[in-house]
């Protein structure tokens, strides 16, 4: 048969007599053949790949949620994703970048925090279509698929705030560097400000983003006996690990310390009490950003997609009402 034939087969583009194809499927089964994609690409200009950046793969249910909604749409168009960990550091993040591009991904879906905002805005300007997922890009806004991390942090004040509480406490990040950990932050502040209440440095403490930190992190404030009725999470993560230190030394929750965390991960509906925390629609901004990189790709309209995520407040049993 012609190279023709046998192209139209394997890449399925054109009719081919029932026989033709049947004798192609056969010697390419018979001599275990597979087509080779880079060899496509070459021809084809396209990889049918799309390249990830995440922070990590193990440090909880975060980046697990945005992949899945990234797959949902990167199945729908017959393409495929290589993910890449950046670990939140400025060189791997770099690097796994410029791997991607090697790899001739057709787009790139990138979780960067490391990296300065000129930098990113630089890659934009690329052949290669980038989107930025959580994160606001400067020179790259209408790329951006993005959360407001200081109004979430705002919303649980306000709610604590309209049950009685003025001795909240805020249980956040060691890692100040880390912009979320700097908007949560200022978010928690502005909480204050806007109920007029004082901000008071000893309720805050700084630990390790995670369930042992916030174990940590409660045991220190009831160390310093520092007086408080409430406390904000950074993430659920610690909202999780300082309830559990709580219980274990007879503090009643939400009877005695009503606790808000951030982000909704699934385990915090199990937990006891049940966590009150502030959504982070993280599943639905990769699907986001995965529908903007398709329609950038393709050439089409991308009017409709939605850029900035709020944040929504879900009540469960860890706040006492009045």
């Amino acid at each position: 048969m012609s190279i023709s034939t046998v192209s139209r087969v394997i890449n399925n583009t054109a009719q081919v007599a029932p026989e033709k194809r049947e004798a192609v499927l056969n010697a390419m089964k018979e001599l275990n053949f597979r087509p080779n994609s880079f060899a496509q690409a070459l021809v084809s200009k396209r990889s049918n790949c799309i390249g990830v950046l995440v922070g990590d793969l193990c440090g909880g249910p975060f980046f697990a949620q945005m992949m899945l909604g990234i797959e949902q749409v990167v199945d729908r168009v017959n393409k495929f994703s290589i993910v890449i960990t950046g670990n939140h550091d400025e060189h791997r993040e770099r690097h796994a970048i410029d791997t991607l591009l090697q790899r001739q991904c057709d787009a790139l879906i990138l979780h960067s925090m490391a990296l300065p905002d000129e930098e990113l805005a630089e890659l934009v300007k690329r052949d290669t279509p980038v989107v930025f997922v959580n994160r606001l890009v400067k020179g790259a806004e209408d790329r951006s698929i993005w959360f407001d991390n200081a109004e979430g942090c705002r919303v649980a004040v306000r709610h604590l705030v309209e049950q009685g509480h003025s001795r909240i406490a805020f249980i956040t990040s060691d890692d100040q560097s880390f912009v979320d950990a700097q908007q949560r932050f200022a978010g928690y502040r502005q909480g204050l400000q806007d109920a007029g209440l004082p901000f008071d440095e000893s309720l805050v403490v700084k630990a390790y983003p995670d369930e042992v930190g916030g174990h940590v992190a409660v045991k220190e404030l009831l160390d310093r006996k520092a007086e408080f009725t409430a406390f904000v999470g950074y993430n659920d993560a610690m909202a999780a690990g300082a309830i559990s230190y709580l219980l274990e030394n007879g503090i009643q929750v939400p009877g005695q310390v009503s606790a808000i965390g951030f982000d909704d991960i699934p385990y915090v509906r199990f937990i006891h009490p049940k966590l009150s925390t502030i959504r982070y629609p993280i599943e639905k901004m990769g699907e986001q950003a995965a529908e903007l990189a398709v329609r950038l790709l393709d050439n089409k309209p991308v009017d409709g997609l939605r850029l900035k995520f709020e944040p929504e407040l879900i009540e469960r049993n860890s706040v006492k009402t009045r």
